[in-house]
């Protein structure tokens, strides 16, 4: 009897380490300061390698920064799966300014939001050079969502490359080995209240990245419809309240049902914005 009381004791004590192990992984992250200049355009030879944060799931290596003006975030990846999954389907950037993990009350950015390409009113995101091609579908990309910002509270789509009201900028890229680039530069007044701007250092933040699946080619194709989908989920500034739209993430469009059977995969991280450059 004392052995098994022994035993269970071990259990439960290692359970508890457990715990405060996984509360420690995934406590908030202090930012680096961004001391450097950055260029949003696609090219991660300005930013220092490796990138700090890893998710292996998807092989997507990612660093997120501040300065006293903009929160910056790249985004890395060579898994040809998460690279057709942005391209076809769009990635969306969810920035909750509550420091909740959660889409709900989040401010967002989808980018791009998926090869929508047209000839009239002809949906052809599924032809093949787009599925087969990452330079071709790189380059057909062309425009960018924004929803839950200060100025920019209901969805709004933007031309790429074009200027919005809050000045974000955005950038994606293949490098020399053929890894998607993605880069992003927020403003923090753009997701931040007054009283926040004030003092934004150890301002607690938190950031996800949303990815739909990759739609069904079109020889896969069951049923009939377009959905155009994915469920961003937003709220207006500031509230926490939420609205559930289906445009984003899921903006390509399935024809035929797409890929019905696979979830968003998503990743969170709760950051700390950093307060200034360190003293030397």
């Amino acid at each position: 009897m004392n052995r098994y009381l022994t035993l269970v004791i071990l259990f439960f004590l290692a359970a508890c380490g457990s715990s405060r192990n996984a509360q420690q992984y995934d406590a908030a992250q202090n930012l680096p300061w961004q001391k450097d200049s950055l260029i949003v355009n696609g090219d991660e030879s300005d930013w220092t390698a490796p990138l700090s944060l890893l998710d292996e799931k998807l092989g997507i290596s990612y660093a997120i920064s501040n300065d006293r003006e903009n929160l910056y975030v790249q985004l890395i990846t060579k898994n040809e799966t998460t690279i057709q999954r942005i391209l076809r389907g769009g990635l969306t950037v969810y920035i909750n300014h509550h420091g909740v993990k959660e889409e709900s009350g989040s401010a967002g950015i989808t980018f791009p939001t998926g090869n929508r390409v047209q000839k009239g009113d002809k949906l052809l995101n599924d032809r093949p050079e787009l599925q087969q091609n990452k330079h071709v579908a790189i380059q057909a990309v062309q425009d960018y969502s924004l929803f839950g910002f200060r100025q920019i509270k209901t969805p709004g789509n933007f031309d790429y490359g074009k200027q919005n009201p809050e000045g974000i900028e955005l950038g994606i890229g293949l490098n020399e080995q053929g890894a998607v680039v993605y880069e992003a530069a927020i403003p923090l007044s753009s997701f931040l209240t007054d009283a926040e701007m004030r003092n934004p250092g150890r301002k607690n933040i938190a950031l996800g990245f949303s990815l739909d699946n990759v739609p069904e080619q079109a020889g896969e194709r069951r049923g009939g419809g377009l959905s155009i989908g994915g469920g961003l989920g937003f709220g207006s500034f500031g509230t926490g309240g939420g609205v559930g739209l289906s445009i984003g993430t899921g903006s390509l469009g399935r024809i035929g049902g797409g890929n019905r059977n696979g979830k968003p995969s998503r990743i969170w991280k709760e950051v700390v914005l950093a307060r200034g450059a360190d003293p030397k």
